[in-house]
């Protein structure tokens, strides 16, 4: 595990960026799945995010629905 999911388990899965960016992890991946709280954008870093050409991917739908 590296040190950014260490730090993100500590502090209850989320962390936001100086940009205003919150960012999530799912349990077990170490993709990062981002959030921009005024504009509600929504970004993962897997494949199928950048191939789906900006559709929501299974990760976001995981963080959407909890």
């Amino acid at each position: 595990m590296d040190m950014l999911s260490t730090a993100m388990n500590i502090f209850n899965g989320t962390y936001t960026d100086e940009r205003g960016w919150k960012h999530y992890r799912v349990n077990g991946k170490s993709y990062d799945i981002r959030m921009h709280p005024m504009t509600l954008e929504w970004s993962c870093s897997c494949p199928a995010y950048k191939f789906g050409r900006g559709k929501a991917c299974k990760h976001i739908k995981e963080i959407q629905n909890n």
